[in-house]
């Protein structure tokens, strides 16, 4: 069994955001880190070709390209602020997934996604639906979750443009042992999400 930590980035923005984020998972894990695209210091490279450069199509193929067994994948604008082996340790319990509910709901829910896209996913799961982010979460290699992400990249290709609601029809189609935890691990205190920071143009981040 080997455990360690991806990151996707494409682009300068994204580089430099994950280059600040593994600064941060340092000061608290020593576990792995591979970059999916760009070659980022004190981690390993994987190179894959992601036509749009956008990153979704690789993280749809984040169970091809980790190259451990049990992965966390973070997002290149996460920070994080402690200990959060937990996630690894519930893998090791059974699970298969392990992530956090959005902070948006029920209103709010698929606020950011096209609104083609946002009805479809209504009609099909209903307007009641659980939102989940796509930002941080563990998984580990097996059968079933080879099966959620060969769903996933089925739906995301329907529009190819954002992931989370692709996972959400995934996840409809193809059962998985999935524990939520609680917003503090995306987006809280423990694990800080600067959301859309690594897709912003390099003048508005100087």
């Amino acid at each position: 069994m080997s455990a360690g930590v991806c990151y996707i980035a494409y682009g300068l923005r994204a580089r430099q955001e994950t280059e600040q984020a593994i600064k941060y998972l340092r000061q608290h894990h020593d576990w792995p880190i591979t970059v999916i695209g760009e070659r980022v210091n004190g981690a390993e490279h994987r190179e894959f070709e992601d036509p749009a450069g956008t990153g979704r199509w690789a993280k749809v193929n984040l169970d091809a390209l980790s190259p451990y067994t049990d992965t966390l994948y973070l997002d290149a604008d996460t920070r994080v602020h402690g200990e959060i082996g937990a996630g690894f340790h519930i893998l090791a319990d059974g699970f298969d997934v392990v992530l956090a509910p959005s902070t948006k709901q029920a209103t709010d829910a698929l606020w950011h996604i096209a609104e083609e896209e946002r009805e479809a996913t209504f009609a099909e799961l209903g307007r009641d639906l659980l939102q989940l982010q796509g930002g941080v979460f563990w998984f580990r290699k097996s059968i079933e979750t080879a099966a959620l992400f060969a769903a996933w990249r089925e739906e995301w290709q329907r529009w190819r443009d954002q992931d989370q609601a692709a996972l959400l029809r995934a996840l409809h189609r193809q059962l998985v042992r999935l524990w939520l935890l609680g917003n503090d691990w995306n987006g809280g205190v423990l694990i800080e999400h600067r959301y859309g920071a690594a897709r912003r143009r390099e003048h508005e981040a100087q």
